[in-house]
């Protein structure tokens, strides 16, 4: 069997490059701001257009050589083995990028490789052209180039290029990978994104939770066991998402990422960040109390809509309805403190209205496929049966090697679901066996 070796190389001496290993860490890197002319520093309506903000902004500019070289060697410093370049496209930072390294490399500074990250190969092949093969990122003798979502992806302009493809499926890659890992976590790929947190303005917020999203990111891409892990970001000071030195943050990311990168070459893992359930004998959700959710909330998506009624005065949980579709679903979220890439058996029970003739199924995200199945998202536990009583029933679901990875629709664990039937309950509840 013959395996790709990846290595990342650095344009430093080599002694003090770390062992070459199958795995390697490298986070998106964002040219899009200038102080002196105030260029992408305020929204177009006016306001503040970052996020998080350089610890100064004197030399804040991609024009300038001083500019990259202090992100290259501080990434470096944090052990990113490649910067995967956000600008390629801009003729003028991609200059300055070049004149970095040069620097770095004549000093025998400690910097990643380079490669751009881009949705147009015509881009892409620009960057190539314009950065010197000593600096730029390969695997097995190719160029590393990360491709972005597009609506149209031009496959004959990439196929021209004789590169190492990583990132949408569309452009078949050769390692598929999903953005948006800063705010959803990492999906379980080959290619992995992760982030510290996210923030754009709007609405869309994942908190940074005194940085205990980024462990837990870390400790899933661990468990998934990528090729590559890919940070969202070095410095998008527009989303929040940075991991670069920063006004509001300092330098705290940079020894973490550093410790996490080390490990994630050497295959470790590390244990469960812990939290407010880590200790917990189980979780639950439950209307008689307010609020309702102890580790356990339930998740509205398109396919699972729910809303909290009243019967006989009192509160429960019931599926709603989708147009055309036969099957009602309710889905739920366990806490990641209480459970997380595990693999371990569950009990799941909850209490029913017990109204009508059919079944209840319980889907669940697992560490394996069940007998005769192929999605291990969707494992199936045994159904409960209805017997049309009229009264509330306790259904108890066993879940042999669950995982709980957040990997179902809205990032939940687990789902019930009925079909050409309602289904409304009172409480639910997870506990470990």
């Amino acid at each position: 069997m013959r395996y790709l070796l990846l290595l990342p190389i650095f344009a430093a001496p080599l002694q003090d490059a770390p062992p070459l290993t199958e795995r390697w860490v490298a986070a998106f890197y964002r040219a899009a701001w200038d102080a002196e002319t105030g260029e992408g520093l305020t929204h177009p309506s006016g306001g503040d257009a970052l996020q998080d903000h350089p610890e100064s902004f004197k030399d804040f500019s991609y024009r300038r050589a001083s500019w990259h070289r202090r992100n290259l060697e501080e990434m470096g410093e944090a052990g990113l083995d490649v910067a995967l370049c956000e600008f390629a496209d801009n003729g003028e930072a991609v200059k300055a990028l070049v004149q970095a390294l040069e620097e770095s490399s004549k000093e025998f500074r400690r910097v990643p490789r380079v490669a751009p990250a881009v949705r147009d190969p015509a881009a892409a092949a620009a960057f190539l052209k314009a950065v010197p093969k000593s600096y730029r990122a390969a695997v097995g003798g190719r160029d590393l180039v990360w491709l972005f979502p597009s609506k149209a992806p031009d496959l004959r302009a990439l196929g021209a290029l004789d590169v190492f493809k990583v990132g949408d499926a569309a452009w078949k890659p050769d390692l598929e990978a999903v953005t948006g890992g800063a705010f959803d976590g990492p999906r379980d790929l080959k290619a992995v994104t992760l982030g510290p947190g996210f923030k754009d303005g709007s609405s869309r917020i994942r908190g940074r939770d005194e940085g205990t999203w980024y462990d837990r990111s870390w400790y899933a891409a661990m468990r998934i066991k990528p090729r590559l892990v890919a940070i969202e970001s070095w410095n998008r000071f527009d989303e929040g998402s940075t991991i670069c030195p920063t006004k509001e943050f300092e330098k705290g990311l940079l020894a973490k990422t550093k410790k996490y990168a080390e490990l994630f070459r050497r295959g470790d893992e590390i244990e469960r960040p812990k939290g407010k359930y880590t200790s917990a004998i189980g979780v639950s959700y439950h209307l008689k109390f307010e609020p309702p959710h102890e580790g356990l909330r339930p998740v509205d998506s398109p396919a699972a809509p729910f809303e909290v009624v009243s019967l006989a005065g009192q509160a429960l949980l019931r599926a709603k309805e989708v147009p055309g579709q036969a099957t009602r679903i309710l889905a739920f979220a366990i806490d990641d403190s209480y459970a997380y890439y595990e693999r371990r058996d569950y009990e799941v029970q909850l209490q029913i209205l017990d109204k009508g003739p059919g079944q209840v199924s319980l889907e669940y995200d697992a560490a394996a496929p069940g007998k005769g199945e192929t999605d291990r998202t969707r494992r199936a536990a045994e159904p409960f049966y209805f017997t049309d009583s009229g009264q509330w029933a306790v259904a108890t679901f066993k879940l042999p090697e669950a995982a709980f990875a957040n990997r179902q629709e809205g990032g939940a664990d687990f789902r019930l679901v009925t079909k050409n039937r309602g289904m409304a309950i009172r409480w639910v509840q997870v506990r470990a066996k």
